[in-house]
């Protein structure tokens, strides 16, 4: 592999010099609580040339709506601070995926407002003032990262040597999926929705890989991808919405079985729109990362992919589809309130959180 194709080096420095700008514009109890130490969470293999063991700080993702969060919220920012936030949030985002990003966070207004007259207990918990910021190690530093997250939000980048930027997990959601003029992953439904929508009966019994879909996403909240994972029974919002263990296993995760159906077996036209919707969630992040995702992505053959649906068909119902491939899974679920809530994630099982390009930085630049 050119390693200079995988380089995003324009963004790099945008997140270096936006990070540094919002800590330097911090007090001193507030970048307390927004630095924490950089850890690979884990230790250099130096027989197999990767990353093992441990955890850390940087793989906590969460994306529901706790009440406690590690991080500066932006509800103690002033409005200065603020301002410098948001650019932070612009250096890992395109311009269409920030407005993704401010409708989600604007759609936690409604929520609330719908949550007082239905769970007035949980209502405090939907507000946009609780998203955290996190900046993991120095700005610039040989390797560093940042995440915002809070409810529905969780976007996590790694960058390595100043070239090289991991952008993965990146997970949006909104509840309710739409609401007025509010939708922010609609876009996204729709590719899915036309996708299937296109396949003849065959294809259509190779793709949806059951009737109802899971809870929610099938990989969960889970700091590594494993080599199989199962969905959660249930999601504890909705306790109601139970599958059972056959369903699953039907409906899990294999990394090296992929369920549903190849791109190879799919039409020119339909092939092309599958790279589309990748392509199409590729686009939350900027230019320069996306592309470099993409071409990995084709590295490893896009004939390699497979799209996989579980649920109703038609807008309306409980749906879930999920795009794999050796360095891709995208999962978009929309199950909870009879398919009115929706959690839509990009990950790499190679890469999330950089554990390929920190394994080979450790591998070029310590082991001996």
């Amino acid at each position: 592999m050119d390693d200079d194709l995988m380089a995003s080096p324009r963004t790099a420095r945008a997140m270096a010099q936006a990070a540094a700008r919002f800590l330097g514009a911090l007090t001193d109890a507030q970048r307390n609580l927004a630095s924490f130490g950089f850890s690979v969470g884990g230790s250099y293999d130096r027989l197999t040339g990767g990353l093992t063991g441990g955890l850390d700080e940087r793989r906590d993702w969460s994306f529901l709506p706790v009440p406690e969060r590690g991080g500066l919220p932006v509800g103690a920012l002033d409005a200065g601070q603020r301002d410098l936030a948001h650019e932070l949030i612009v250096s890992g985002t395109s311009m269409p995926g920030y407005a993704k990003v401010v409708s989600v966070m604007a759609m936690e207004h409604v929520l609330r407002a719908l949550a007082k007259a239905s769970r007035p207990a949980a209502a405090r918990l939907f507000d946009p003032g609780r998203y955290c910021f996190r900046v993991f190690g120095e700005p610039g530093a040989a390797a560093w990262g940042w995440q915002v997250a809070g409810h529905h939000i969780s976007l996590n980048y790694t960058v390595v040597d100043n070239r090289y930027v991991a952008p993965a997990p990146s997970l949006l959601g909104s509840e309710p999926a739409r609401f007025g003029t509010l939708a922010p992953l609609a876009d996204d439904e729709e590719a899915g929705f036309r996708l299937v929508n296109s396949l003849d009966a065959r294809q259509r019994d190779a793709a949806i890989i059951w009737h109802r879909p899971p809870p929610d996403l099938t990989t969960r909240i889970v700091p590594r991808i494993g080599d199989v994972e199962r969905p959660d029974p249930a999601f504890a919002p909705e306790p109601d919405y139970v599958i059972s263990d056959e369903e699953r296993d039907i409906l899990s995760y294999v990394r090296s079985s992929p369920k549903g159906l190849p791109a190879s077996d799919m039409s020119k036209q339909q092939a092309a729109d599958l790279v589309a919707l990748v392509e199409q969630f590729a686009g939350r992040i900027p230019a320069d990362v996306a592309a470099a995702q993409m071409r990995d992505i084709e590295r490893h053959g896009l004939d390699n992919l497979t799209f996989a649906w579980a649920g109703g068909t038609e807008p309306g119902g409980r749906h879930y589809f999920r795009v794999q491939g050796p360095v891709l899974l995208i999962e978009h679920d929309n199950t909870q309130a009879g398919g009115d809530h929706i959690h839509s994630v990009w990950r790499n099982p190679a890469n999330d959180f950089g554990d390929d390009i920190l394994a080979r930085h450790y591998r070029e630049h310590h082991a001996r």
